[in-house]
């Protein structure tokens, strides 16, 4: 459940082939859909707030997003530090993304 009106970003994804090796070689680029928030509002989050945070984004439950993948938005690329699932009714409604 969306109850803002997403904006668009891109998603690189990195480390996705399985190999067991991490470089920065293989990564994926996917636009997406999602609600900025910026460090003033960490507050409300309680649990999720991550102190070395700089913003927070939710993305829908479909986005395959992970610990030290990037989110560019707005001509500016954030590192994700921490994900967060939020539930409704038994199932993962969207993701909490901690950013720097």
């Amino acid at each position: 459940m969306f109850l803002t009106n997403a904006m668009k970003g891109t998603l690189i994804k990195y480390n996705r082939q399985g190999t067991g090796i991490y470089d920065d070689e293989y990564k994926q680029s996917v636009p997406i859909k999602l609600c900025p928030y910026n460090q003033d509002v960490r507050v409300s989050f309680g649990t999720y707030s991550v102190p070395e945070a700089e913003g927070y984004y939710i993305v829908k439950s479909k986005v395959d997003v992970k610990e030290g993948d990037q989110i560019t938005f707005m001509g500016k690329t954030y590192t994700v530090l921490k994900v967060k699932d939020n539930w409704l009714w038994n199932r993962i409604e969207n993701y909490t993304v901690a950013v720097k």
